[in-house]
């Protein structure tokens, strides 16, 4: 059974994380909006999106205050209802939204990939990123984490045959029935036996169109990046600036950390703690520290971007460190680098 000093240090972590990850995230759209060069084009607005499901994602974990479990063929997310003024319908709906958020921080990432891949190449194809094209791209990311969330709700309702197999788990590490609380999850062995009969379909499916939707914006973020490598390294041999040059490099190196959080944090050991239960595998022991993992990821998602551009790291420091003040370059008056180029984005 997990203490109550591990809940009551839990329920802190939550609460100040996601409050850190709303102020950091809101602090980053105003720099974006007040401190980018006009060179940056649409990325801006790409950026301030992502943050946005960032904070989103904050506002959530604050609300639901989750705990993922995995026990047997069962893994789950969960809320305490006891002194919660949800109802279990609308706490169900705020996980299913929480899970959303996931799905759209992975496809908000890949179409980051896309657009400094067409930005590195230099054809003109940024032009895709502008206009109706704009709303389609951006649509993404929104429709991913939809998607997202309709796979909890269809494929991973509650159900009286899932709360049957939950109720002696949430009853032994929470001390809660299983009618106090609210969940979305799956057991894919009802029996506790690995029986081909027994195996609930429903979930296999879920978890399958889980895997899929996630290979696809891998595939994406892994072919654009190496492409993007290539260029940034054609780009160093060519008569770009150096402020060209540099700023191309720290947007890549903040797009791959970027991605480097979510995927180190939340996929691979969520993956692995979703994927045993398939095999009836116990990784019980992930449950806790993923817990308190997936509650700070939101706060840690705009540190690259913050740390790796120089333009929002010295903006930074003007604003909270006036006597730091760092020499920022003028990016209006570096020299027209671009204008033999098909696009002047970066």
């Amino acid at each position: 059974m997990r203490s109550a000093v591990f809940e009551t240090v839990k329920v802190c972590i939550q609460l100040i994380s996601s409050i850190l990850a709303i102020l950091l995230n809101s602090f980053l759209i105003y720099i974006i909006i007040t401190k980018s060069p006009k060179k940056m084009g649409n990325y801006r607005s790409l950026m301030c999106l992502f943050c946005g499901i960032s904070i989103l994602f904050a506002a959530l974990d604050l609300i639901v205050r989750p705990n993922i479990y995995s026990r047997g063929s069962a893994f789950f997310m969960m809320t305490d209802l006891r002194g919660s003024y949800l109802s279990r319908d609308v706490a169900q709906l705020l996980i299913w939204a929480l899970c959303g958020c996931c799905g759209s921080t992975i496809y908000g990432i890949a179409v980051h990939f896309v657009y400094r891949f067409f930005a590195l190449e230099r054809q003109g194809r940024l032009r895709y990123f502008k206009g109706a094209y704009q709303i389609i791209w951006f649509s993404i990311p929104i429709i991913g984490g939809l998607n997202w969330s309709f796979i909890c709700c269809y494929f991973f309702p509650m159900s009286p045959q899932s709360s049957e197999y939950l109720e002696p788990i949430i009853k032994d590490n929470f001390n809660i029935s299983v009618s106090q609380v609210s969940y979305s999850g799956a057991v894919f062995w009802p029996t506790g036996e690995i029986r081909l009969p027994d195996f609930n379909w429903r979930h296999g499916l879920g978890f399958l169109n889980c895997i899929v939707l996630m290979q696809i914006s891998f595939f994406v973020i892994i072919i654009m990046g190496a492409k993007s490598r290539i260029k940034i390294k054609e780009l160093l041999k060519q008569g770009e600036s150096k402020y060209s040059r540099e700023l191309q490099i720290q947007l890549y190196k903040a797009l791959v950390v970027q991605t480097l959080i979510p995927v180190l944090f939340i996929f691979i050991p969520f993956g692995i703690l979703f994927t045993c239960p398939l095999f009836m595998i116990n990784c019980e022991f992930l449950s806790a520290p993923l817990t308190i993992i997936y509650a700070i990821y939101p706060a840690l998602d705009p540190l690259p971007i913050l740390f790796y551009i120089d333009i929002y790291r010295n903006a930074t420091r003007e604003i909270f460190c006036s006597k730091c003040k760092s020499n920022r370059v003028d990016v209006f008056t570096v020299g027209n680098e671009s204008r033999n180029s098909t696009d002047n984005s970066i």
